[in-house]
């Protein structure tokens, strides 16, 4: 079956191509992404499943909240900023799909408990993880940075992580299906010249994702990573930077968006996906190449 989806993922794939090739560059690109997600929310199994989504009120995490909406998932959204998961829910219910907010701090394991509470209430199940909620370093050099800098970095980056995984697992085990994505970063490939503990967390993500693919494997758990690059976000500008800094040396004709993290992300959850686990992709225009 997933066969004959992949042959039609990529006829309609084909027809983008073509869109693209005939109308104007912004007309092309819109109808291009259209049609890529119609194929995505066809092909990709999403109806039905349940998503649960840190960090999803703003960036890279509402990208992947609406994309998951607009394929089909009943999307949990989950952030500290109880306004901005509110309003990206809002968006998705408007558009047809099916969504809720929970307030959540992943760096409290009441708030986690209480999310995954909340969402098999509305939900009955979670087929998805993705970990993206992050706190930022404030770009601080190692000789800057004080301990409690690194105790509140580290603890929701990786801390965090642990919780909402350990916490959304057990929905997963017993049925023997699921797919976790972590959301990292290049500066744990050290593309970046601050942010010690901010790149340490990163790292431990992909470290962790490592070690529960192994684990997960006889309850057929994909767990994977992306690594991401410079995406037009609030986080892109954060510490002062500009968008003219992050393009210096940015070998690839634009910066990221939020919806190429998003599609990435919606790959690994995806059924083309299935033999897949254990497994890095970086999203960030070849920048770990160079």
């Amino acid at each position: 079956m997933l066969y004959y989806n992949i042959i039609g993922f990529t006829t309609k794939l084909h027809q983008a191509d073509q869109v693209h090739n005939t109308n104007a560059v912004n007309e092309g690109e819109s109808s291009v992404r259209q049609i890529t997600i119609d194929a995505m929310a066809t092909y990709f199994g999403f109806r039905g499943k349940t998503a649960v989504i840190s960090g999803a009120g703003s960036g890279i995490g509402e990208g992947i909240a609406i994309l998951f909406g607009q394929l089909g998932a009943n999307v949990v959204l989950c952030g500290r900023r109880e306004d901005k998961i509110q309003s990206v829910t809002q968006r998705i219910v408007e558009e047809g799909g099916s969504a809720i907010a929970v307030r959540c701090d992943i760096g409290v394991l009441d708030d986690v408990r209480n999310l995954v509470m909340k969402t098999i209430e509305a939900f009955g199940d979670i087929d998805f993880l993705v970990n993206n909620a992050a706190a930022f370093g404030g770009t601080r050099t190692f000789d800057k940075m004080t301990y409690e800098e690194w105790d509140r970095v580290v603890h929701v980056n990786l801390t965090g992580t642990y919780y909402m995984t350990n916490e959304c697992l057990p929905y997963m085990t017993r049925k023997k299906k699921g797919k976790i994505v972590m959301i990292s970063s290049t500066s744990a490939l050290g593309k970046d010249f601050a942010d010690p503990h901010y790149a340490a967390s990163k790292y431990g993500m992909l470290s962790l994702a490592y070690e529960l693919a192994s684990e997960l494997m006889p309850y057929r758990i994909n767990v994977n990573s992306l690594v991401v690059g410079s995406t037009q976000t609030e986080m892109l500008t954060y510490g002062g930077r500009t968008l003219e800094d992050e393009l210096k040396g940015h070998r690839w004709y634009r910066i990221g968006t939020p919806y190429d993290q998003a599609a990435a992300a919606a790959f690994l959850c995806s059924e083309a996906a299935d033999y897949i686990t254990g497994h890095v992709i970086c999203t960030s225009g070849g920048n770990p190449m160079y």
